[in-house]
């Protein structure tokens, strides 16, 4: 999936049937909605627990589903509340969301502080470094190590070294490359 797409999704425990129902409007689309469910999922934190012991037992129990696009952002609304009344008459699925209706969307107009509050280790993607390990990374760098001998000692990839380098990640962070 590599554009955005809109419209109405599942999150399905395929050994209970639960299955949260949510919706990704046309700016931000689907994908981007599942990434931050499975960040929470991966830190543990997910607001619900049923899908969050699923994913614990193992991540093959979560069923990432797309019930239905939808690229008209004022039908969007509609279109979940239809799935979350709907979805409990599938046989085999029960809706777990704790809010049966959706709730209408604001858009926000300032995001700068939003951005700000999701960088470095509060991004919920960020699991493998820390801002100290950041600074030794930029060190390394100016110093001439190479990517690839970074990377190993740090267990991530060179791509992310090599995006630090460039200031392309973790450039909040202060220090040299």
């Amino acid at each position: 999936m590599d554009k955005l797409v809109a419209g109405v999704y599942g999150i399905e425990d395929v050994n209970t049937g639960n299955i949260y129902i949510g919706s990704a409007d046309k700016d931000n689309g689907i994908k981007k909605r599942w990434s931050c469910h499975m960040a929470h999922l991966r830190n543990n934190e997910y607001k619900y627990k049923e899908l969050q012991e699923a994913f614990n037992d193992s991540e093959n129990r979560i069923k990432w589903i797309i019930l239905e696009e939808c690229y008209d952002d004022s039908q969007l609304e509609e279109l979940e509340n239809y799935y979350l009344e709907y979805a409990d008459k599938v046989e085999g699925w029960h809706v777990i969301n704790k809010e049966k209706k959706s709730k209408k969307r604001t858009k926000v107009a300032d995001k700068s502080k939003m951005s700000k509050a999701q960088t470095g280790e509060s991004n919920g993607h960020c699991t493998k470094l820390c801002v100290e390990d950041v600074k030794e990374i930029k060190q390394m760098l100016a110093n001439g190590v190479k990517q690839s001998l970074i990377a190993n000692k740090f267990g991530v990839s060179n791509t992310l070294i090599w995006n630090i380098s460039r200031g392309k990640r973790w450039a909040s962070v202060g220090g040299e490359c």
